[in-house]
C-alpha cells in the first residue's frame, strides 16, 4: 500500500475554511473538495497511528515500563488485539 501524505498547507487552510462555513453557505464544488480533504487526512491519520504504535512498542527500545501497551492501547482508537497484531507486524498494510 502507499504511503498516505499528510494535507499541504494550501489544502489545511482549505479544510479550515469550510469547517468554519455552515453546509448551505457551500457550493456542490466546495462540499465534494471538503470531502476529498477529509479523506486524504483520514488516510494519513491512519498511516501516523499505525507508525506510532510501533514506535511505541519498538521491540529495539529500551524495556517498556509495566502499563505501555495498555496505555498505548487506551490512546489509539483499536481494541487491544489489533494493536498487538500492529506491534507483531501481523496487519502492516504500509510496509512499516
Amino acid at each position: 500500500m502507499e504511503t498516505p501524505q499528510p494535507l499541504t498547507a494550501d489544502e489545511r487552510a482549505r479544510l479550515a475554511k469550510y469547517e468554519d462555513t455552515p453546509d448551505a453557505d457551500k457550493s456542490r464544488d466546495d462540499v465534494i473538495d471538503e470531502l476529498a480533504l477529509r479523506t486524504k487526512r483520514e488516510a494519513h491519520d491512519k498511516y501516523r497511528g499505525h507508525v506510532l504504535i510501533r514506535a511505541a512498542l519498538s521491540e529495539v527500545a529500551e524495556a517498556a515500563p509495566r502499563g505501555t501497551f495498555t496505555k498505548v492501547v487506551e490512546a489509539s482508537p483499536y481494541k487491544r488485539e489489533y494493536v498487538a497484531r500492529i506491534r507483531d507486524g501481523v496487519v502492516n498494510p504500509y510496509g512499516l
